[in-house]
């Protein structure tokens, strides 16, 4: 369920909500300031941050790997438009602890004033992190049903959607009603490049019984997306994987986690992407800068149309 925590200077910041909807839109205001690149966005996913500071996780401690890239994206020179962390901010189940510590951490970036959009994950708790961190979102009430974010840039909309699927810990599910305001705010928005943010990956073949472990729906889900030519890229978390692949001419971008990865073999950090005119250009930036996808760029073409 995506969150949006504002640059401390607030004014510096728009924000419109339509609340029949049910979408909050972010307009950047101050795109065009010197200190400020309106094409850049930092990619963030899977941050995983526990009660306790000194908390671990397969042999990584999760809280130094936040506090570590919040000090690198506050401190990028020019600042990026906005970073999108895109789900399991916590670590267990989304407790009020894990979320005061997830808000302390990420605090330098709202005081270089880079927005930050926020969607929940299959290890977040909504109610809590509303309630933890109720002070720092917006003061708008959240609409009915699942909440979205569109954030419209210079170049890119960027649409994050709501994948939480209270019935499976592992899985996630946007749901019917969800779907149809997509087509339709998609429909309403046809002259930029649209870039959508889930939680989950896709998932189409799922065993007869068996429980989601990615998304439920995506049946449903890909035709509303490969149908809108302005559709590029589907991002994703989840997995704790950085890979790019491309469905129907639409980009795939598995973020890398920032927590921990499953495989120790595997990177873990963040994305510096750069919107382009006709793509985007990533740069992959590892917690260990000795890892041998530190540095790992990829220039994505979009596709026509």
């Amino acid at each position: 369920m995506p969150i949006a925590l504002l640059p401390l200077t607030r004014r510096r910041f728009l924000a419109s909500v339509a609340a029949t909807t049910g979408v909050v839109v972010f307009r950047p205001a101050f795109a065009r300031a010197a200190d400020t690149d309106p094409h850049r966005v930092a990619l963030l996913s899977d941050s995983h941050i526990g009660e306790k500071a000194e908390e671990v996780a397969r042999e990584c401690n999760m809280h130094d790997r936040l506090k570590q890239v919040a000090g690198e994206v506050a401190k990028l020179s020019p600042k990026p438009v906005c970073a999108v962390i895109d789900g399991d901010l916590a670590y267990k189940t989304g407790t009020a602890a894990e979320y005061e510590l997830f808000a302390k951490l990420v605090e330098p970036v709202r005081q270089a004033n880079v927005p930050l959009h926020l969607g929940l994950g299959n290890h977040d708790n909504f109610t809590r992190f509303a309630d933890a961190l109720s002070k720092l979102r917006p003061k708008d009430k959240p609409v009915d049903g699942k909440q979205v974010t569109v954030v419209e840039l210079e170049r890119v909309n960027l649409f994050v959607l709501d994948s939480f699927d209270p019935k499976n810990t592992g899985g996630g599910m946007l749901g019917e009603t969800q779907l149809k305001w997509l087509a339709k705010t998609l429909d309403d928005r046809t002259t930029k490049p649209a870039v959508v943010f889930v939680h989950h990956p896709l998932q189409f073949d799922i065993p007869k019984g068996a429980k989601s472990s990615g998304i439920a729906d995506s049946v449903d889900l890909w035709p509303v997306l490969k149908d809108r030519s302005q559709v590029k890229a589907f991002v994703f978390g989840h997995t704790h994987t950085w890979r790019l692949a491309q469905k129907d001419g639409i980009h795939l971008i598995n973020l890398p986690a920032i927590g921990y990865p499953f495989a120790k073999t595997e990177v873990s950090g963040w994305v510096d992407a750069a919107f382009t005119e006709k793509g985007v250009q990533l740069e992959v930036h590892a917690i260990d800068p000795k890892h041998a996808k530190h540095g790992d760029k990829a220039e994505l073409m979009w596709r026509k149309g």
